[in-house]
């Protein structure tokens, strides 16, 4: 019996390692992929072995034979898992019974219980590989067969307790162990198969790590922690228009960073020793462009653990921010545009109001004292009146059409230009008697200066246009002064002559200066406002001057005044003496 017993050991154990060659060949490399069908396969394969093993036993008595079907199953179940296990106890079970023998029920109970203990030994205690797997695998032989020691029970009762005097000892120090060193064999297998797998990796990431540090359009370096470069690739040099030469051995922040940004980014350097960073940050080329590079910065450690510098890896950005800059140019542009498409709909607005005022009030009037001259018994000084008032509202109406032709000239560019030679003492002679009666009845003081003798006063102008400019900023000043001065002349400063109107009114704010000499705009956006006019006169003012050639500005503080100054090229007339 006992020659039985060891015969059947050598085989079973030549068996067991058949079995872990089938998981080291087939299985490991193939686990994370397998589909059910070669797990299927699997289980049926396993199930052959376990049927092999039945057939090569150590006998104990007639009926009742073991062999190591346990420690296989047990196995099979913690590292094969559900699908091929379960097959392989299926197969077992038909084994079993086929063999027969008083006990077949002990047979079946050990291949059942020793492949699910198997199964929930790898459910219930996942990380078994991780810890002390001898003394996991261990007590995973100690379990499965002192469970076997149990099912002694399904025997013949005459047959228990020799059974177990006979076995019990074999299970603990022969299947339990035996247990463990297949357990072992097979995770050195699956550890050595990870390291390989590890090892292709490692190899792999060194490859691809040599050729990104050499790659075509990354920038990639290797300094000390003080900013020494020890290696640069290609781009880097490429980029820059340096050689290794220049700058191997040097200092990157003396070489490529502007002498603002040195201690800032020395600052970021010295961070990035101990951590791993990710920043952006312009670069010298050697001909003093500027490039932008984004950078990923990973630590260097000597073999005592201690940073020794840096490696890093850049992204030449400078086309991205290029571009970035443009289409932000573009959006402002574009902000920009907006804004004043939306302006020029609000004063569009505005205006096709006030000019809707405008033309309603005089044509009021004109309608409504038209309606009251009809009756016979008005009296002589009322009829005058009305008719004064019609004369009035039709001036003012004539006035309004005139500068909407005006404006609409401007802008179609067909504003002609008539030179011809003007006095200029005249023409502000003529203004000043023609508003004179009209200021002082206001109780406004009005005055006038002329800097030039009346002989040397000819010049050579559009005369209608200059007449419109001071005209139409007198009229401003009368319209926002009521009391106080208002005065106007001009001087002659070296090739031009200096035209002003200033007045003691209302005054312009900062803001509104801007503004003024927009076309619609009259110094207010509100649409009741307190005073007539359309907002083209100094739109129109503005236009006249500068196709004179001159320009326009104004001086005024609220509550205290406004002087409007306008220049033209004082071209001397032949008639001048």
């Amino acid at each position: 019996m006992e020659e039985s017993i060891i015969i059947g050991l050598l085989q079973n154990v030549a068996i067991l390692l058949s079995f872990s060659m089938i998981y080291q060949n087939f299985w490991i490399k193939n686990e994370d992929s397998n589909s059910y069908t070669s797990k299927i396969l699997t289980g049926i394969i396993l199930g052959c072995i376990s049927i092999v093993l039945m057939f090569t036993p150590w006998t104990l008595a007639p009926g009742i034979s073991f062999d190591t079907r346990s420690v296989m199953l047990a196995i099979s179940g913690l590292f094969f898992g559900p699908i091929p296990t379960i097959i392989t106890i299926i197969i077992a079970c038909i084994g079993r019974v086929f063999i027969g023998g008083d006990g077949l029920w002990m047979g079946l109970a050990v291949i059942i219980s020793s492949g699910l203990i198997g199964l929930y030994w790898r459910k219930f205690r996942p990380k078994w590989k991780t810890k002390n797997y001898y003394l996991e695998l261990l007590s995973l032989g100690l379990i499965v067969h002192i469970t076997m020691s149990f099912c002694t029970i399904f025997l013949p009762v005459d047959k228990i307790l020799p059974t177990l005097k006979i076995i019990s000892i074999p299970l603990i120090i022969v299947y339990s162990p035996a247990t463990m060193l297949l357990g072992i064999v097979m995770l050195k297998q699956y550890t050595n198969f990870q390291n390989s797998i590890a090892q292709l990796k490692l190899k792999e990431s060194e490859l691809r790590f040599t050729q990104v540090l050499e790659s075509g359009n990354i920038v990639s370096l290797l300094l000390n922690n003080d900013g020494t470069i020890n290696f640069c690739n290609n781009y880097l040099l490429q980029i820059t228009g340096y050689t290794q030469e220049e700058i191997l051995g040097k200092n990157w922040f003396d070489i490529f960073i502007q002498s603002p940004l040195k201690d800032t980014l020395k600052k970021v350097f010295s961070q990035t020793i101990n951590a791993a960073t990710y920043y952006e940050n312009e670069i010298l080329t050697k001909n003093g462009e500027l490039l932008y590079i984004s950078w990923h910065n990973i630590t260097l450690y000597s073999s005592s653990n201690t940073a020794s510098g840096i490696a890093s890896i850049g992204v030449n950005i400078t086309g991205i921010k290029n571009h970035e800059k443009e289409l932000k140019e573009k959006n402002e542009e574009l902000i920009k545009a907006k804004d004043l498409a939306e302006e020029n709909n609000r004063l569009k607005s505005a205006f096709l109001a006030n000019i809707s005022h405008e033309i309603r009030t005089p044509m009021n009037s004109i309608l409504g004292f038209s309606d009251l001259l009809k009756n016979p018994n008005l009296t002589g000084d009322k009829q005058k009146k009305f008719i004064n008032i019609i004369e009035e509202s039709g001036k003012r109406m004539l006035n309004l059409i005139s500068d909407i032709i005006n404006i609409s000239k401007i802008e179609s560019g067909i504003m002609e230009i008539n030179i011809s030679e003007v006095n200029i003492n005249d023409e502000i002679e003529n203004i000043y008697a023609l508003f004179k009666d009209e200021v002082e009845k206001k109780g406004t003081h009005f005055s006038f200066n002329n800097d030039l003798p009346y002989n040397n006063a000819y010049i050579l102008t559009d005369n209608i246009k200059i007449y419109a400019i001071l005209t139409n900023l007198i009229k401003n000043a009368i319209k926002f002064t009521t009391q106080g001065f208002i005065k106007f002349g001009y001087k002659v400063k070296k090739e031009s002559i200096v035209f002003y109107v200033k007045d003691s009114g209302i005054g312009i704010s900062k803001e509104q200066q801007k503004l003024i000499f927009e076309r619609f705009r009259q110094g207010s956006e509100s649409l009741n406002r307190n005073y007539d006019g359309a907002g083209l006169g100094l739109a129109i003012a503005k236009a006249y001057i500068e196709i004179l050639g001159g320009k326009i500005w104004v001086e005024s503080e609220l509550t205290k005044g406004t002087t409007f100054y306008f220049s033209i090229d004082y071209n001397t007339s032949k008639t001048t003496t």
